[in-house]
């Protein structure tokens, strides 16, 4: 059974009364709700330890346990769903492939936490075979190694003329001790101009009125960023207007450009879903529901919500076995997110447009998967 509406939606009360079907009658049939389902919202579980397992057998046990807590398939049933495909291991991490029931493979990580200590000296092994151990000693003085993001930041300071520059910077560490991500100068950079010299630059360059400027590092390089002092019009960003520009600390050169572009408002993601979907109804229902769910009037999201093992996954992208697709406007999502009632703040404040559902499954399926939860919650 599939009832379609029109894409005009008649605010929160279509939702209502659509589920409203779902309440009188009398439920006589025995229909199959395929409740037996795993969905699985992430490809790569990591588990960070202190040492080791010091064999396969406790690495496996190890995994195992991890498995289940993330997905909640309870330990008789483990192995009808993951067969362990694969297992290696390096000095600093344990890698174990899943084979998993109607899923890709999951990749299980157990790896050695990266102390303060370790972190630092691979940090600065890295700055200093970039600028030499004389340029680190003057301009570096480590802050903190974060071990939850293996980030070990540093301040930068350098002095010219009657300027001073002060800058963090920060490399990001794998657990494979390698490095993979920095925000750091790359070469033993002299300061030769300075801020008074980069915002008369900026000036020759069509830069008008009031400029400030204070130092980046951009691609590795210092840099004075020079920008006009100036609240952008609509025209602006029209017209992608100039408002700064980047100043080679050391050359003058200009090596970045910057113009006014309006933003785009992000995108909602799947961490904002699950709270939504669980504040209407989602712990009613049932494993196996699944609710497509689509966000209008933004970048056209579209996501998979799936109750698998008393667990709501959220997943981006259509499913082609929906029971019911909501669309929610996302202005609306947000804010109803930011209320702190997301029920009261739907009820209350979703207009024409805003809200719409269409069922796809027969009503006595959709009745024995717990929708009438959700028909509860929004009534």
């Amino acid at each position: 059974m599939s009832t379609r509406f029109p894409r005009k939606y008649v605010m929160i009360a279509i939702v209502v009364g659509m589920l409203s079907i779902l309440v009188p009658g009398a439920w006589y049939y025995s229909l199959s709700t395929n409740s037996d389902v795993l969905v699985l919202d992430e490809t790569t579980l990591t588990v960070v330890l202190d040492s080791l397992p010091g064999d396969e057998t406790d690495a496996v046990a190890i995994s195992q346990e991890t498995i289940i807590n993330a997905t909640g398939v309870p330990e008789r049933a483990f192995n009808k769903y993951f067969k362990l495909k694969n297992v290696s291991r390096t000095e600093f991490q344990w890698l174990l492939l899943y084979n998993v029931t109607g899923n890709p493979d999951l990749s299980v990580f157990l790896v050695k936490r990266i102390t303060p200590d370790e972190g630092f000296r691979i940090s600065d092994d890295y700055i200093i075979g970039m600028v030499g151990v004389e340029y680190y000693n003057a301009h570096f003085k480590k802050k903190a190694f974060d071990s939850n993001t293996n980030i070990a930041s540093y301040s930068f300071s350098y002095h010219y003329l009657i300027d001073k520059i002060g800058l963090t910077l920060w490399v990001k560490l794998g657990y494979d001790r390698s490095v993979i991500g920095k925000h750091v100068v790359t070469t033993a950079q002299e300061v030769k101009v300075s801020l008074e010299q980069a915002i008369e630059i900026g000036r020759t360059n069509g830069l008008s009125d009031t400029i400030s400027g204070h130092p980046v590092v951009a691609g590795g390089v210092l840099c004075w960023r020079v920008v006009w002092k100036h609240t952008p019009t609509r025209e602006d960003y029209d017209a992608h207007t100039i408002y700064g520009f980047d100043i080679h600390c050391t050359t003058g050169e200009v090596v970045g450009t910057h113009r006014y572009v309006l933003p785009k408002p992000p995108s909602i993601k799947a961490t904002q879903i699950t709270p939504l979907i669980n504040n209407i109804g989602a712990n009613d229902l049932k494993d196996g529901a699944v609710i497509q769910l689509r966000v209008m009037n933004s970048s056209k999201e579209t996501f998979s919500l799936t109750k698998s093992f008393g667990k709501m996954v959220v997943k981006k992208g259509e499913n082609e076995n929906a029971d019911i697709t909501l669309w929610i406007d996302r202005e609306l999502i947000v804010h109803a997110l930011e209320s702190g009632d997301v029920i009261s703040y739907l009820k209350e404040n979703a207009e024409e447009g805003q809200v719409g559902v269409e069922l796809h499954k027969n009503v006595v399926i959709l009745k024995k998967k717990g929708y009438m939860g959700l028909y509860e919650k929004l009534k």
